[in-house]
């Protein structure tokens, strides 16, 4: 009987995804196996990359295509991507989907939506612009694109419910990805160190600009600490083989006498080995944050960029830890703020101060709990309310 009334959902259905980079295509992949539990007949289509197209998901383009971060890099690819977003929807308006599912990558998504939604088919959005940072009012543009949104944070849904629109907060998948317990043992020993070592990750950004700007003052603030605890090991996680050489200079440069090791990647074995870490912001504060190790948050941008972001900025926070917990939990370093005597001064008090350091813990915990919701499912089970 069980199978019987489990058949409606074994209807033929079609769901179009369109995600724009590598985190987009881990967070379609999930979708797409939850919502196959509730539509094992369904076709998947539209952009995304190899984690969707393991998923049997029919990539129409090359999500590659859609990659383009900055500015100046936007603009050069601006003709392109114009090309194949009038492509997508052309082949959607024909095709008729049940529901389109933007994945982030607002600036592409939204426009399809947007057309999509006038021509009366069902869309969705899946994690939302960040408006409770800044520029809140193009929730006025959201509400015309979507017909729902799936956000990730528990402190998002009061914006889209002042400007009428149907929202779900489904958690963050990042933290069904985190131990509840950091095994540090383990992962210092993996790395050679002892575990009564004291170990500080410095995570000095993802792009190249970050790196460019952090790396010297990091190395500057590391030996500064070192001086105060001689014995200190700094593990740094290099993106790529660009970021390693320039952090190899750095180190050269300002910490040839320092313990310093540098890793390929593995973010995440380097924040689960440490004690606290020194943190560029970004995502990794809240990777920091969910691996509930103490950091220190710093970041110098562009004085333009810093210029307009201070001009929009609806928050007094920029570290998602702090915003999450409504306090300045997390000391952030910002601009001319971002010296190395200051980092290593903050650095120095979170390694000594143990009430600092439960303090953060104690909130990093809760936010772990919050943000782990099984993401995919509740986005699923609120996809499939939306579209009946």
């Amino acid at each position: 009987m069980a199978l019987l009334d489990n058949s409606q959902n074994s209807e033929y259905k079609v769901f179009a995804l369109v995600a724009g980079e590598a985190s987009g295509d881990t967070l379609g992949a999930d979708l797409i196996l939850s919502l196959k539990k509730r539509y094992p007949n369904a076709k998947f289509v539209g952009i995304g990359g190899p984690k969707m197209q393991l998923q049997g998901f029919d990539s129409w383009f090359p999500m590659e295509e859609l990659s383009v971060m900055g500015f100046f890099e936007v603009l050069k690819h601006l003709p392109s991507l114009l090309k194949i977003r009038k492509k997508l929807i052309q082949k959607l308006l024909k095709l008729k989907p049940d529901v389109f599912i933007g994945i982030d990558a607002p600036d592409f998504n939204f426009k399809v939506e947007s057309v999509l939604k006038s021509n009366h088919i069902k869309t969705v959005h899946y994690v939302g612009p960040s408006v409770w940072a800044w520029r809140e009012k193009r929730l006025f543009k959201v509400k015309n694109a979507v017909d729902g949104m799936l956000v990730l944070f528990p402190f998002e849904p009061s914006y889209y419910h002042r400007y009428g629109i149907p929202v779900k907060f489904v958690g963050h998948p990042l933290a069904n990805q985190f131990p509840e317990v950091p095994n540090t043992s383990a992962c210092k020993s993996e790395l050679g160190f002892l575990p009564v070592d004291s170990v500080t990750a410095i995570l000095p950004g993802s792009r190249m600009s970050e790196i460019d700007r952090m790396a010297d003052i990091y190395m500057q603030a590391a030996t500064k600490v070192a001086e105060i605890y001689p014995h200190m090991k700094f593990v740094i996680p290099c993106v790529h083989d660009k970021a390693r050489q320039r952090i190899e200079k750095s180190v050269s440069e300002f910490g040839s006498d320092l313990s310093v090791t540098l890793l390929d990647g593995q973010s995440r074995l380097a924040l689960e080995a440490c004690d606290q870490a020194l943190v560029t912001s970004g995502t990794a504060t809240l990777e920091c944050a969910l691996m509930k190790k103490p950091l220190v948050l710093a970041i110098v941008v562009h004085p333009i960029s810093y210029w307009i972001m201070k001009r929009l900025a609806t928050t007094e926070w920029i570290g998602l830890p702090n915003i999450l917990a409504g306090q300045s939990l997390v000391t952030e370093l910002i601009q001319e703020s971002a010296t190395p005597d200051n980092i290593a001064v903050s650095l120095g008090k979170l390694i000594a101060d143990e009430s600092l350091r439960n303090k953060q813990i104690e909130a990093f915990n809760k936010q772990y709990e919050q943000l782990k919701q099984n993401a995919s499912e509740r986005a699923a089970d609120a996809i499939d309310e939306w579209i009946k």
